[in-house]
């Protein structure tokens, strides 16, 4: 058992309250193979608070190979009251927030500066944090945090016991969980009128090895198909009732074709390669708990679970 003892100031929830802090939702974007810039929908894990996952309206997002863009507008109403004795540091101080992601899973972490201040120069503030993750370099879950941290005293003075650098509080923390629903589902877009609304496709052989992306597995949509409207694409998974069940009937396709390679009791042991098309299966099935007994089972199980995530 450790004890830390502190010896200066730091914020609690009540220094919080008083200071206004309060923050937008956070946004997410990625840029696709068309160069179009893809606003996603940050939005609540069920049952959980402060935790979030990323879905893609276009659905062809894949952290391993798109760059994440994250963006999120912060205040803080009376941050006067930051400084002096009933603060966190001298009247004399430069604070600074800072924002910082970290991840457990990919054993990553980086601190980026966001803004300076003292309290002769704001009355209030306003800050826009940005930040890009490289594609590749996260998984699974990672955590944001907008920390405040003292920055240097403008009279350099040294009788003060807390040192520039020192971390003063934790204004906000929330997780993202990169392996949700946004690259669930590889969708491929066509326009030809002559084709049907929808078809799969499963070009592979070994599953345990071929990665789960559309030049190897992937829904596709006809955009030309005069019932292209109303699967309403754009506006998410949950909008369409059709795109639901053709997304439903897809898998079930994919998970069919799957146990005719060979390899589907390998697959059930996790013994695939990271983002491959069985480690996808493997994820669907474990996580969701959809029943692969038969046929008919899975069939009802995959669309209980859209029930449940998608109503």
């Amino acid at each position: 058992m450790s004890t830390s003892i502190s010896f200066h100031s730091v914020l609690d929830e009540k220094k919080i309250q008083r200071i206004g802090y309060n923050s937008q939702p956070m946004q997410a974007m990625y840029t696709n193979d068309e160069y179009e810039e893809v606003e996603m929908q940050v939005e609540l894990i069920e049952g959980q608070e402060k935790a979030f996952q990323i879905v893609d309206p276009k659905v062809n997002w894949d952290p391993t190979i798109n760059d994440l863009h994250i963006s999120q507008l912060i205040q803080i109403t009376n941050p006067s009251f930051l400084f002096g004795p009933n603060g966190v540091a001298s009247e004399d101080a430069v604070l600074g927030i800072a924002y910082k992601w970290y991840s457990k899973d990919s054993s990553q972490i980086k601190v980026e500066p966001v803004k300076e201040f003292s309290k002769e120069e704001v009355q209030s503030l306003s800050s826009e944090i940005t930040t890009v993750i490289p594609k590749g370099t996260l998984r699974g879950k990672i955590t944001f945090e907008v920390v405040l941290y003292l920055s240097r005293y403008k009279n350099n003075s040294g009788m003060l016991l807390t040192k520039p650098g020192t971390i003063l509080g934790l204004l906000e923390s929330q997780i993202i969980l990169l392996d949700g629903n946004s690259s669930m589902f590889p969708i491929v877009e066509v326009n030809d009128p002559s084709k049907p609304l929808w078809w799969v496709k499963c070009d592979f052989i070994d599953p345990l090895y071929e990665q789960f992306r559309e030049e190897n597995v992937a829904i596709v949509i006809n955009q030309a198909h005069k019932l292209a409207r109303q699967l309403k694409i754009e506006n998410g998974l949950g909008s369409s009732a059709l795109l639901i069940e053709i997304i439903a009937t897809s898998l079930q396709i994919i998970l069919e074709k799957t146990k005719l390679t060979g390899e589907w009791e390998s697959i059930l042991n996790g013994e695939s390669e990271q983002g491959s098309i069985g480690e996808a299966i493997y994820y669907f099935i474990s996580t969701f708990g959809w029943d692969v007994s038969s046929p008919e089972k899975l069939a009802k199980s995959i669309r209980e679970d859209f029930e449940n995530r998608f109503k």
